[in-house]
């Protein structure tokens, strides 16, 4: 519809939100401020480094809580999958034939051998462990034991299914518990981050690449360095500085979450031009952070969502995954995300990354 094209033309976030936003930042550049916290939060370095803080987030955070998993996009059609990991749990995300995203535990049930690895799609509709080729469907149910039948005929087969998580698609987003039965109430966790969602188009969005990587720090470090542009004039002084202010930046508290645009240079020419001219999409990038430990990071043409991970305090797993907001047209499009993506990796695996490692040293250290 027309209205849905001017959203995607303004970009990123509804039209009177995204006025509200540009005259905020306008107004702070006029007046030297930026938006800030009512008092300083003091924070416990072991809560960076204590082996028990970890466990605590494992069980309240990444287990007990929905995670934004993936986005739809990485499952566009029935047959789809992706295995991942929430606090330790093996996921298998699968789009049944029926359209609808399910969770499981990613075990098989003979001898808990992972289902599947990666991402692709199911042949045939069936999922084939590859430890002794016990078979599901797309919805879980145990299909065929190729080989073993007579040694399980005693087996209730209608209770060896995979077993199911807790699992909500919405808005182009896919939320996963890890643990408990309760289901997903999206629409409440997601709250007003939703309608920024569907501003921005998010459900139509097409994934393009994805990158996993291991550092030697704790999660929330690599996290929070997106959480803020002070430090922008000073570590990425010659990377991002020359585009983007350090400040000012605003934010808006969404329920757990959390929307705040990083504003480019180029905003400052919007205090000659008629707000009807103003588009938020031409002069910053906007991240959400999705509690507990994703960032979703939206331009005119393309997403990343970051997912943040320690399997242990000292040690983080960052999941990229980049998406594009339509289908790439040809080779000379793919290789200009391929270098918009590059570009974000390089920024901060170059400059923010090894930062937070050189933190966690003193933190581990007691220092």
């Amino acid at each position: 519809s027309s209205g849905a094209a001017e959203r995607r033309r303004s970009g990123i976030v509804e039209r009177n939100a995204e006025l509200a936003l540009i005259r905020r930042m306008l107004a702070h550049l006029a007046a030297g401020t930026t938006d800030s916290a009512h008092a300083p939060l003091r924070i416990a370095a072991g809560n960076h480094a204590d082996p028990a803080h970890l466990l605590r987030e494992r069980s309240r955070l990444f287990r007990g809580a929905p995670v934004a998993a993936a986005l739809s996009a990485d499952l566009p059609e029935p047959g789809r999958f992706l295995a991942l990991e929430l606090g330790g749990v093996p996921i298998l995300l699968v789009r049944g034939a029926d359209g609808r995203v399910r969770a499981f535990a990613n075990a098989c049930r003979h001898r808990g051998a992972p289902i599947a690895e990666g991402a692709g799609r199911v042949e045939g509709g069936r999922i084939r462990c590859p430890f002794h080729a016990w078979t599901y469907d797309l919805t879980g149910a145990l299909a065929a034991i190729p080989v073993g039948e007579a040694g399980h005929a005693t087996c209730d087969r209608a209770q060896l299914g995979l077993r199911p998580r807790p699992c909500a698609e919405a808005n182009g987003l896919v939320l996963v518990r890890a643990e408990g039965d309760e289901p997903i109430d999206a629409a409440h966790w997601l709250g007003a981050v939703a309608t920024d969602l569907d501003a921005l188009g998010l459900a139509g969005f097409h994934f393009f690449d994805a990158r996993t990587t291991t550092w030697n720090a704790n999660w929330k470090l690599l996290l929070e360095t997106f959480l803020e542009s002070l430090h922008v004039f000073s570590l990425h002084r010659e990377t991002v500085h020359p585009h983007y202010f350090s400040l000012p930046m605003v934010a808006d508290p969404i329920g757990p979450h959390l929307r705040f645009p990083v504003a480019r240079r180029t905003l400052a020419s919007l205090r000659e031009q008629p707000e009807s001219a103003w588009r938020l999409v031409d002069h910053a990038t906007v991240q959400w952070y999705l509690a507990p430990n994703a960032l979703l990071s939206a331009t005119r043409d393309y997403a990343l969502l970051w997912r943040f991970e320690s399997p242990e305090p000292n040690r983080a797993r960052v999941e990229t995954r980049f998406y594009t907001a339509r289908p790439i047209a040809d080779e000379r499009e793919r290789k200009r995300f391929d270098d918009s993506f590059a570009l974000q990796l390089r920024v901060t695996e170059a400059e923010d990354f090894p930062m937070q490692e050189k933190i966690q040293r003193g933190l581990a250290a007691g220092a």
